[in-house]
């Protein structure tokens, strides 16, 4: 705690106890050694009994230190579910999330936690057959932000031995001997055999992480230096330079740090850097939250909302604005014998005699077809893309008008020609494209 300053003894740290030997060990030696501490015990209802025992213990345990203690109960598997997420994850956002607002409310500075080197090498395992790249390999760190992990450097044979010296009690997690979690089966199976190979395997390993840490420390720089002058945000939209990726001896392991943070997994991010090293351009990827496409001139990343992305939105007569999901402005007027339209590709006049109401916005699909303004037949909406040398990015942001099920604009492009405004017309609609960005709104307004 010293050599990393991670706890000022005045200000005072907020204390993670789940009652285990571990987190026992660390409320101990700092109350013992004169640090200010409030505790934070977390009850997820996943153990039954066992999970209402624990908290017993740690109510009795603080009691004892006269230490302050709050106590949490959470139903974490209905978390879990609503957000889609696995039991170990869930609880992981609901004790975190917890212990933050604790700190704020008794103007704390950190939280300390209980994971020592036996841990850190088990997330350093699973990080491994997970595929984190290089970052996920350098272990965990003593201070992450306001997390601070005070018994980093000891092992859990060294905790078991202060235990034992202390005459502490301690409770004992019934789920940590199943191998029903991954982390559990790493420690009961694969540790020890590597012990069997190496008997100071884990003293190794925790050098292992200590040089893998100081060469990401040098390739994170690197990144960092690639990013100023490759990678740029412009609505919404992360751009990064095919000239610069292309400069790059590898661009996988830079791409990997851009693009794995934002749910891109390593065989995505792979073909994609091979689609850089092959000019391939148009090629299209998903993560759950974000799409990129490898364009010519860039990758385009932009985030993923499915249920715009699906929906069609209706536009009713009266209506003056439209919010989501793009911004237009709607004018409904009598056309006059000086009326002129407006060549500008973000304006649209339409001959509102021939409309049929509700209008309806939707993304473009395949086998679209319409007739642009000008033309006497037909052409699908590809291949007039394909005329206008569009981008595949380009391609993917496209939405349509339509009026009685037929296309009525190519918003931001071209109109149909069956719906322009003529001489016998009475009535104009006046549509602008203000912003083609997709709105957070989720209704019109």
């Amino acid at each position: 705690m010293e050599q990393e300053r991670l706890i000022d003894k005045q200000k005072g740290v907020l204390v993670a106890i789940s009652g285990g030997a571990d987190s026992v060990v660390l409320l101990h030696y700092l109350v013992s050694n004169g640090y200010y501490c409030i505790a934070a015990h977390c009850n997820f209802h996943l153990r039954g009994e066992e999970s209402d025992r624990d908290e017993q213990f740690v109510r009795q345990f603080c009691d004892e230190l006269s230490v302050p203690l709050h106590v949490a109960h959470f139903e974490t598997k209905q978390y879990a579910e609503n957000h889609k997420l696995s039991i170990e994850m869930a609880a992981r956002e609901l004790r975190y999330g917890w212990f933050f607002k604790i700190m704020e409310q008794e103007q704390l500075p950190c939280v300390a936690v209980a994971h020592h080197s036996d841990d850190a090498v088990e997330t350093f395992l699973l990080n491994l057959v997970r595929g984190t790249g290089i970052r996920g390999l350098t272990g965990m760190k003593p201070k992450q932000g306001r997390v601070v992990r005070p018994l980093l450097g000891y092992s859990r044979q060294d905790i078991e031995l202060y235990c034992r010296a202390h005459k502490l009690k301690y409770v004992t997690d019934s789920t940590n001997l199943s191998d029903a979690y991954t982390r559990n089966r790493l420690r009961h199976n694969v540790v020890p055999q590597l012990k069997a190979i190496n008997p100071s395997f884990l003293s190794t390993m925790r050098g292992n992480m200590a040089h893998l840490d100081q060469i990401f420390a040098l390739f994170d720089a690197q990144v960092k230096q690639f990013a100023k002058r490759a990678v740029v945000e412009v609505d919404g939209q992360t751009l990064i330079a095919m000239e610069h990726l292309k400069s790059l001896p590898m661009p996988e392991p830079f791409l990997f740090e851009l693009l794995f943070v934002k749910g891109f997994n390593s065989d995505a991010i792979r073909k994609m850097a091979r689609c850089v090293e092959e000019e391939r351009w148009g090629r299209i990827f998903f993560s759950p939250k974000h799409r990129a496409i490898v364009d010519r001139y860039n990758i385009v990343v932009t985030t993923r909302d499915k249920e715009v992305e699906n929906r069609e939105f209706d536009i009713e007569r009266d209506q003056l604005e439209v919010f989501s999901p793009i911004h237009i402005s709607l004018r409904l007027f009598e056309k006059t014998d000086d009326f002129q339209f407006s060549r500008d590709a973000n304006w649209a006049h339409l001959n509102a005699d021939k409309l049929y109401y509700p209008l309806t916005l939707r993304r473009w699909r395949n086998g679209d077809v319409f007739r642009p303004l000008g033309m006497k037949g037909f052409k699908k909406l590809s291949d007039f893309f394909v005329d206008q040398k569009m981008s595949r990015a380009e391609k993917e942001n496209i939405w349509v008008l339509e009026s009685g099920g037929e296309i009525v604009w190519i918003v931001g492009h071209r109109i149909d020609d069956r719906f322009k405004v003529v001489d016998n017309c009475k009535e104009v609609l006046e549509m602008k494209l203000i912003s083609s960005q997709l709105s957070n709104n989720k209704e019109n307004i």
